[in-house]
């Protein structure tokens, strides 16, 4: 089995951002090329005084992704538009990497895959706005675990002071019920 390392870099970001203006600049300093932006997992987080209260737990991230980072975060604005309210004047933190390894040139997607399953092995459901969970076809072993949880859990010296949850009146309700793991009484 093909070991990957993952190494996640982080973005504060705001609905206001463009990506011409303000992200790809960021972006490009930093050495990543439009070719890795084709082929990225990422994971957008509140990074404000709320978070979100899951079935076993409570966590700021909201979507996990994968694919041309570019227009999925320009697609991803309509519905972050909703949750920027929550933010108040706070930015999202959005974290990303670039899975790669010998002649598996999806092995990304196999990541996004495997990421959207252990966080709901922690939390009990995929994130707020993943609507379905993906399946990982792969051979590959993803490390290390401590890298790999630091994008989706609270992580050590943040402090979130509330945790919240959509109601039946939130257009988010019917997505956050999506993924959740069904508990069965007897």
């Amino acid at each position: 089995m093909a070991v990957v390392q993952i190494e996640w870099d982080w973005l504060k970001w705001n609905c206001r951002q463009t990506w011409k203006k303000d992200v790809l600049p960021v972006l490009q300093s930093r050495g990543v090329s439009q070719e890795d932006l084709k082929r990225c997992v990422y994971v957008i987080r509140l990074d404000g005084l709320f978070a979100i209260e899951y079935p076993r737990g409570i966590s700021p991230t909201v979507y996990i992704g994968e694919g041309n980072f570019e227009q999925r975060i320009t697609q991803h604005k309509n519905w972050l538009m909703d949750l920027a309210d929550l933010q108040g004047e706070h930015e999202f933190l959005i974290g990303y990497c670039f899975p790669r390894a010998r002649n598996a040139s999806k092995v990304y997607s196999e990541f996004e895959a495997m990421l959207i399953h252990e966080f709901r092995d922690i939390y009990g459901a995929a994130p707020l706005r993943n609507k379905q969970m993906e399946f990982q076809k792969s051979n590959h072993e993803f490390q290390p675990i401590t890298e790999i949880r630091s994008a989706i859990m609270i992580g050590t010296g943040t402090r979130f002071h509330w945790s919240v949850k959509p109601m039946k009146s939130s257009s988010m309700y019917d997505v956050y019920k999506l993924t959740q793991e069904q508990v069965t009484s007897y």
